[in-house]
Formats: C-alpha cells, structure tokens, sequence
C-alpha cells in the first residue's frame, strides 16, 4: 500500500545524515527501553551517548530554537562545573532526563507514522471537521483529543491541513475567504488547539505524564490519570461555552440574513472509527500488559508498546493478499520510517533532551531553602500554590521557555522544597495544566509551534489574538478546581 499523499517526513529525500540518524535514534531508543525494564546500567550509560551524538550527527536539521537551548545546556554546565560540590552526578541525572524524554517522543513518533498512512485517521479526520455549525466544535475538540492520544503532536499536522482543506477548498488562498469562511477556520483550529492542549493533564502517551511522575516521590498514577481526565472534560465545557459565546452575535446575524450555513449529511465511518478504536484498545492493553510485567511507571508501558502497536497497524494497512506480499509491504514501511519518519522528527527530540536536561540542572542550581522561605511556601493556601504552578510554566511560555523545560525545573525544585501545602499528585496535575495553558495562551510552545507550522496561521496569531480571553477565564476556573482539590471535600 502507498504512503499517504503528503505524509509528513515520507518526502524527505534519503541524504547520508538521513542513513546515519535513523539507526542512532533506533538504538536510542532501544538502550533506553532496556534501561527502564532492566536498570542495565551499559544501556543507561549507551543512552546517554546516544542522546549526545543525536544534534551533532543531524546538526544541518537544527534551527535556531534548538541551537539556544543547546548553548542553554552549555551555560549550565559549566555553572554546575563550578558550582555544585558533586558536578557530575548531577550531569548524569540531567542526561538521564534527556535521554528519556529524546526516547519517548520519537517512540510516540512511531505511532504518529502509523498514523498519516493510515486511510481510518484520514476518514474519521474529514467526517470530524464537516461536522454541522453547532456541533463543529465539540467534534473538533474530542477529534484533536483523542488523535493526540492516539499521534500526539501528529493530530495537529494530521487535522489542520483537512480543516483547512474543508474551508478553502483547492484553490483558496487565506487571502480569498470571506467573513464566513475565516471565522469557521479560525473556530476549528482554535478548537483543534485545545483539544490538543488538555490532553497533557491526563493521557499516558502525553510528554508531561511520561516525565513528572518520575520526578515528583508520591504520585498516585490512577488518582492523577482520573482528576486529570475529569479536568480535560470540564475544560471542554469551558472551550465550548466561550467559543458559543464569543460568536453567537455572528451567528444571531447570520440566521437573520439567511446566510447561516446548512448542515452536511455525511455517512458515519463506523468501519473506519472501529479499526481506530482496536488500535487504541491494542495501545493501551499492551501499555497494561508491559507495566504489570516489567513493574515500572505506565510510561515505560506505553514505550514499550508503541513499536508492537506500529507494526500490526502497518501490517494491517497493506492490501489484502498473500501474507509474503503483506509483510514485504510491511518491512518496506518500516523502513521509510527508520530513513525519513523517525528523522523528522529530530529537532523534537533534540528540543525535549534539552528541556530535560535544562529543567534538572537549573532546579538543582537554585537554592531552594531561600526560595522556600522567601516565597513561605509552608504557610501558603494550597490553592494559591498550586495557582502559581500552572502560572509559573505559562509565565515561562511568555518568555520563550518551552513548557516542558519549565515543568521539569518546576518538578525537580519542588522536590526540594521541603514541606509541602498540597500533596504530590495534585502538584503533578497543576503542572501539567500549566503546560495546557501555555499551549493555548503563549506562542512558543511545541503544540503551538506544530500547528503555526500546519496552518500558516503565527504562534501569536493562535495564541494571544485568539486565545487570550480563553487564557484569563481557563486561569480562573483552574483556581476554582484547586480550592476543591484542597479543600478535603472528598477526603
């Protein structure tokens, strides 16, 4: 079967850094996996050479964002070098960090190439985004969540081209739209975004689930996954209610000039969403599988499931014939994904081993007994502590400081703290909403950049001119929800 037109990565032409990188991430990625199940310390050891050869093998890939959190790296290495009376140790952990987070993404990468050959995520993508007026964006929301379980920051590349696709036409160019037109893009890849956004508080597949609950002693996974789940739907109600509001005027005028677009009667893709459905159920009973067998986090699962899931969703797209035909179209597959698909997908990893490495350095440079005092951390309302958290990894955005690395410094300095006004798991929580806030309210966060990049639209275009009131009212109903959770009301 032939790759989807467009796939991203699968045009890419095979150069010799291409031919080099996909195998060194391959091994990356398998010395890490080796080290979460085992502890082997070799493969610990092998994982963080391969994370530090990952931006010198591709460095003709890199950007400038990629080359300041580099030369980031290389400031606070050389402050621990002089600093810290155990440097060393302190630079293994931040490579450990690294390693695992460069690992992680380019594994949930795996299921993002899974994904952009697969004709169900192009079926179940269109029926999502042709959804009527008043339904649009509450399709479009659980779209782009449940394809960001599912692809992660492939949702959003996967999605905003058909959406876009689905307004303009062929031919249309942003330029040519007309009123109606541009605020039905608009609402759709605004709802997109969010959708994407509020899958950090809660999915195992998400970036933020995979590193805080290594950092932070105590979290409660079961506890986290639920009161995260219940906060990503009370976030859809608050995405759906503003946009219904903030339009309704256009809406009441357009229903009065007899210009309000009429409903699209699209068959329901029951095969195609059933084919999703079991590769999800695959995804997440594997994750179980490894987990209880392996005793580790539900991350290191869902690592380890992600290749199995790749390879049967591979297999089962090509052409019904003899099983030798199959699998040769399978191995053919895998292949452009070990030439061009795990490749792309470098800068990502590069940006995430230094976040990783960032956020643990710096919190360990920073004297956290002053902060604690100056701050009175142990006399502050739990509430406004954990305000402050999700604040903290918004207030970074603002500043060009990706969420992630703000949440690993923020999950790393906690940790020395002291005495806490909140427990662990709700600390992880309020961390891993900060990160949805900065996706949605600061324009250099990696969703954000992502779909810049898919839609054409600037990171502050989706962010600060479309999202800032979202942005005000998500913070006040954020503070709401950690009063309840601080209150003892369900204790």
């Amino acid at each position: 079967m032939k790759p989807a037109a467009g796939s991203a990565g699968l045009s890419r032409p095979t150069g010799e850094f291409n031919l080099l990188l996909g195998p060194w991430l391959l091994v990356l990625m398998g010395c890490e996996l080796l080290a979460l199940f085992t502890g082997n310390v070799v493969a610990e050891l092998a994982s963080h050479v391969m994370v530090l050869g990952v931006p010198v093998i591709g460095w003709r890939r890199l950007r400038l964002r990629e080359g300041y959190l580099l030369a980031l790296c290389g400031a606070l290495l050389a402050l621990a070098l002089s600093y810290q009376p155990q440097p060393w140790e302190l630079v293994l952990r931040g490579l450990d960090r690294a390693a695992f987070l460069a690992a992680f993404i380019l594994l949930m990468g795996l299921l993002r190439e899974g994904g952009i050959t697969s004709p169900a995520v192009l079926r179940c993508g269109i029926y999502v985004t042709q959804q009527p007026p008043q339904w649009r964006f509450l399709a479009v929301f659980l779209g782009g969540h449940f394809f960001s379980v599912l692809i992660n920051l492939g949702s959003l590349s996967l999605l905003a081209p058909i959406i876009q696709r689905g307004v303009r036409g062929d031919k249309l160019q942003r330029e040519d739209l007309d009123e109606i037109a541009l605020v039905r893009e608009r609402r759709q890849l605004t709802a997109l975004l969010r959708g994407f956004a509020w899958f950090l508080v809660w999915a195992p597949t998400a970036v933020t689930q995979a590193i805080l609950p290594t950092l932070i002693p105590g979290v409660d996974p079961a506890r986290l996954l639920v009161t995260g789940l219940i906060l990503a739907v009370l976030m859809l109600a608050v995405s759906w209610a503003e946009d219904a509001l903030r339009w309704w005027p256009l809406r009441r005028r357009l229903r009065s000039s007899g210009r309000l677009p009429q409903r699209q009667k699209l068959p329901f893709p029951r095969a195609a969403l059933l084919r999703l459905g079991t590769v999800s159920a695959l995804l997440f009973g594997l994750t179980l599988l490894f987990t209880l067998w392996g005793q580790v986090l539900l991350v290191a699962g869902v690592m380890l499931a992600a290749p199995m899931v790749l390879l049967a969703w591979v297999f089962s797209q090509q052409e019904s014939g003899p099983l030798k035909g199959r699998l040769s179209g399978t191995l053919q597959r895998l292949g452009e994904v070990s030439a061009t698909g795990l490749p792309s997908f470098q800068r990502e990893a590069v940006s995430l081993a230094a976040a990783g490495f960032i956020g643990t350095v710096a919190a360990a440079l920073v004297p956290a007994e002053q902060v604690a005092a100056a701050l009175t951390v142990d006399e502050m309302p739990g509430w406004v502590f954990l305000s402050l958290l999700s604040l903290a990894v918004w207030a970074g955005g603002l500043v060009a400081l990706s969420p992630i690395t703000t949440a690993v410094f923020l999950g790393s300095l906690i940790t020395e703290l002291g005495e806490l006004p909140v427990d662990p798991t709700s600390a992880v929580l309020a961390i891993a909403a900060g990160t949805a806030l900065c996706t949605v309210g600061a324009p250099f966060a990696s969703g954000t950049l992502m779909l810049a990049r898919a839609s054409g639209y600037s990171g502050v275009e989706l962010t600060w001119k479309w999202n800032l009131p979202y942005t005000l009212v998500t913070m006040a109903v954020l503070a709401a929800v950690y009063a309840v959770l601080t209150s003892n009301l369900f204790m």
